[in-house]
């Protein structure tokens, strides 16, 4: 989702306080450090008066120019993708870092905090990454997924309760599964085209769909992973190093001792993507099943006297690292039964 932004320093800075309804805006020259503010409507509307604004004090805002946001959630779309389609340099950086910047800083002011963003952009835009369009596809899938998971624990909780109600009372539970046979139809049909749009948004942009070709070309590695690793990784951009991935996805064990008291288990740490960590622990045990080098080192770990979860682990472990190499090197998987 993010690139390093172009050599050429920006003629001006844009600094942006985002809120539900509006846009605190501070403009800098760069070439005399000018500072001009204004506020607008977070809308359409308000988007042209800030154009037109912009172009009254010199700036076009198009690649000359760096607009630094906060990351604020759905307040900030509407603006970051009017500000891509003229190809704005667009930077999302965290409240925190920008905040951290500052150091201690007493009150708020929505006019004050555009300023702080201003100058922190100003200072720091050796450091800027920026979004490029590939992000406004990852939000869209962002948004599908979460409606993909919706529909999912609507439909599971549909025939979870239809088989219990079978178990113990049959009658009863024949006449719920008549009653939502339609719902369920529904559902499934409904997940069915929201990942076909998944698919289509993927195949529109050139760079995630090589990188969703070369995850799904890694056995056990489905569409599911696929597109959630895409997607939390911001197309592997935000993170490429497996082993913070590993901790991301809750599946990097870690040592609990200290001096010679403290000798607890090597573990996991429970602070990590819980949904990812499940989708990936789904995988690892299709992997297992279907990939021939895991079902080696599985059954050959297993053998040697080791647990089935902590060996199931390590797969997770295995297959991410096999995710990370592919996508780095940029060439599909090869099965290496060599090196199990």
């Amino acid at each position: 989702m993010e690139k390093p932004i172009n050599l050429q320093a920006p003629a001006f800075i844009l600094g942006i306080d985002v809120s539900k309804d509006s846009l605190d805006v501070c403009l800098i020259r760069v070439s005399d450090n000018q500072q001009l503010c204004h506020k607008l409507n977070n809308n359409p509307s308000g988007f042209r008066r800030m154009k037109a604004w912009l172009k009254q004090h010199g700036c076009e805002a198009g690649p000359e120019t760096l607009c630094c946001l906060e990351h604020t959630g759905l307040y900030t779309r509407q603006v970051v993708h009017y500000l891509l389609a003229r190809d704005v340099q667009v930077w999302m950086e965290s409240a925190l870092q920008i905040k951290r910047s500052i150091g201690m800083v007493r009150g708020k002011d929505d006019k004050v905090d555009a300023q702080r963003i201003a100058r922190y952009a100003l200072l720091h835009q050796r450091e800027a990454k920026c979004v490029n369009l590939s992000g406004v596809t990852l939000e869209r899938l962002k948004d599908l997924q979460a409606n993909r998971g919706r529909l999912l624990k609507a439909l599971q909780s549909i025939k979870v309760t239809i088989k219990e109600l079978l178990a113990v009372d049959p009658v009863s539970g024949k006449t719920l599964e008549q009653v939502n046979k339609k719902a369920i139809r529904g559902l499934e049909k409904s997940m069915e085209q929201v990942e076909e749009k998944m698919q289509e948004f993927i195949a529109k942009d050139g760079e995630l769909k090589r990188k969703y070709d070369l995850l799904t070309g890694i056995k056990g590695v489905g569409k599911v992973l696929a597109i959630s690793l895409l997607v939390y990784t911001q197309g592997f951009t935000k993170m490429d190093d497996a082993r913070k991935l590993a901790c991301y996805c809750g599946v990097a064990p870690f040592e609990y001792r200290s001096g010679t008291s403290v000798m607890g288990r090597t573990g996991v740490s429970k602070f990590a993507n819980k949904e990812l960590k499940h989708i990936l622990h789904m995988a690892a045990i299709n992997s297992v099943r279907f990939n021939e080098e895991f079902r080696l080192y599985f059954e050959r770990k297993v053998g040697e006297g080791k647990s089935k979860m902590s060996v199931i682990n390590a797969v997770r472990n295995k297959l991410l690292h096999q995710i990370v190499a592919v996508v780095k090197r940029g060439t599909p998987y090869e099965l290496k039964l060599k090196n199990i």
